[in-house]
């Protein structure tokens, strides 16, 4: 147990680095090292409800800004908190984290395409499985889509190599014409790293793009399957974190502070779109989904004590 504790544990950790990877794409990845330790265990170890916190934790910790794994942590604490818990139900249960956000891409890609006019021109920004499944989906209704660099770490390249792999006219351009872009475009569409009630965080630059949509009269849609959705409870861990420096500036000098956020929190407007696995959501049925939705014991102690 402690080996494997430590190797999966380590895993973990090694996922904090990868800041150009979607957040669902990271998750798995999380869910994928839980499902290995899960498979080579003892319900009868001892050491088990140990591990598990150990795990939920690091899980919790590893991208606090990366909605999908504080879920993932959830998902496992709520399965070590429930009585004659067992290690097969539990790798079942994170094996279905992963098939669930499978299955929830594509229907969002699905109902996505279905809005879009022939001929579109799309307009997106900074890199999301969910909007480039969504984007494959509609590549028959599509004439090219505009992608933006996504500086720091020019994500945005990622997403214009993959579109063209699926025979999609692309047209990249620098993070500084977002306000250019829109204009020539019949529809916005990015993708959200989590999902509150009433406002959602994606790459900076995002509310601003929102407010020129809603300016030009364009539709802007909001991309996300349900695992991005935090209550109150997880919202508590979730943090915007600053990146590394050097991203920005290697070698800078002392005195130029180097300020490298990549996320913002973007409050839902009326003219904005969120498309999930469930549908189109209204205001009050996203509201509803958050009041129902099940958080571990130990997080809500933990919020609790946070917020006292």
């Amino acid at each position: 147990m402690p080996d494997r504790l430590e190797k999966t544990l380590a895993g973990l950790r090694a996922l904090s680095s990868d800041h150009r990877s979607g957040a669902a794409e990271i998750a798995d990845r999380a869910a994928a090292l839980l499902e290995d330790f899960c498979a080579g265990g003892s319900a009868r170890d001892p050491r088990l409800s140990y591990a598990l916190g150990e795990l939920a934790e690091t899980t919790l910790r590893v991208q606090p800004s990366l909605a999908p794994l504080l879920n993932l942590a959830n998902r496992l604490q709520l399965a070590a908190e429930r009585p004659g818990r067992s290690l097969p139900s539990l790798r079942a249960a994170l094996a279905e984290f992963r098939s669930q956000r499978a299955r929830a891409a594509r229907r969002i890609a699905r109902l996505f395409a279905r809005r879009l006019r022939p001929k579109s021109t799309v307009f997106t920004y900074s890199y999301s499985t969910t909007v480039a499944a969504g984007l494959e989906a509609a590549r028959r209704r599509l004439e090219r889509v505009i992608v933006a660099e996504s500086r720091p770490m020019l994500e945005g390249r990622l997403l214009a190599d993959r579109l063209t792999g699926a025979g999609i006219a692309v047209a990249l351009v620098i993070d500084a014409a977002l306000a250019g872009a829109v204009p020539s475009a019949d529809a916005i569409v990015v993708g959200a790293d989590a999902v509150f009630a009433d406002a959602y965080v994606n790459k900076v630059g995002t509310a601003a793009l929102q407010q020129q949509a809603k300016a030009a009269r364009k539709p802007f849609f909001i991309l996300a399957d349900t695992s991005k959705f935090l209550p109150p409870a997880l919202a508590r861990f979730y943090r915007i974190e600053e990146k590394p420096a050097h991203e920005l500036w290697r070698g800078a000098p002392a005195q130029v502070a180097i300020v490298n956020r990549y996320f913002e929190t973007v409050p839902f407007g009326p003219e904005s779109a969120l498309l999930s696995e469930q549908g189109p959501l209204a205001p009050a049925r996203r509201r509803a989904l958050f009041a129902h939705q099940p958080v571990a014991q130990r997080w809500t102690e933990l919020s609790a004590k946070a917020g006292a």
